[in-house]
């Protein structure tokens, strides 16, 4: 990966730590972007934000939701794996993950 890719690692990792002293332990893609926007300097894009939630081990992708009657998704994540999911949420159906091998 491209240089400082560590350094944007730890800064998620920042922000997964500051959700879960509010005991949220899933947290969505846009919440994550949210808070390192909000938190940083510089921000962050949303290309680079999921290249480094898909490439680092410790980030697991707990579900990924689409919104009932449109193609828009949302995918939840976790520092480190947990054996619970997401509850259903109104207007809101589980979206088929395609593994790319990445």
């Amino acid at each position: 990966m491209a240089r400082g890719t560590d350094r944007v690692a730890r800064t998620v990792e920042r922000a997964f730590l500051a959700y879960s002293a509010e005991h949220i332990d899933f947290v969505s893609f846009t919440q994550i972007k949210d808070w390192i926007n909000s938190n940083t300097k510089d921000g962050i894009s949303s290309p680079r934000l999921a290249s480094v939630l898909r490439k680092k081990p410790q980030f697991f992708m707990v579900e990924k939701l689409r919104r009932v009657g449109s193609n828009a998704t949302q995918t939840f994540w976790s520092l480190g794996e947990h054996e619970s999911s997401i509850q259903d949420l109104d207007g809101w159906v589980r979206a088929k993950t395609v593994d790319t091998g990445i």
